[in-house]
């Protein structure tokens, strides 16, 4: 909050006033109360400005606070964000290790490749032999 706020309003009766002084002042200035000079009837007024600037100034103060609540929150939630993203990311990432190590390894595939080459002989020796028709071309 600025300090404009919590200054009290002055309605004082115009009076000659020197010009001012750019020169420091040798000491404080005498304090005169501003109600002292007011009329009566216009104190009301004073009493209603000071009051309405005080609510002015708890309704700043509850908005500032309602803003650091949802500073706050905001943070919060992108905390929570960001750990349900990094949650999700293990998840995809153990389902993936599971899918591959379901996989055959490299024993395995050498084992099919052995065997595929075998019965891939095999099936060729006896297509020579028993000659199956359209397998090789006629002589």
């Amino acid at each position: 909050m600025t300090d404009i706020a919590k200054r009290e309003p002055s309605m004082d009766t115009p009076i000659d006033r020197p010009a001012p002084s750019y020169v420091p002042a040798p000491g404080p200035a005498p304090t005169t109360t501003p109600q002292a000079s007011v009329p009566l009837s216009e104190r009301g007024g004073l009493d209603q400005l000071s009051r309405i600037e005080e609510k002015s100034a708890r309704i700043e103060e509850k908005f500032a606070r309602t803003e650091a609540l949802l500073l706050r929150v905001e943070a919060t939630f992108q905390d929570a964000l960001t750990k349900f993203g990094g949650l999700a990311r293990t998840a995809d990432v153990n389902a993936l290790e599971g899918r591959v190590r379901g996989l055959p390894g490299v024993g395995a595939i050498f084992v099919v490749a052995v065997i595929a080459a075998l019965v891939g002989a095999a099936v060729t020796l006896a297509a020579l032999k028993f000659g199956i028709p359209g397998f090789l071309a006629a002589r």
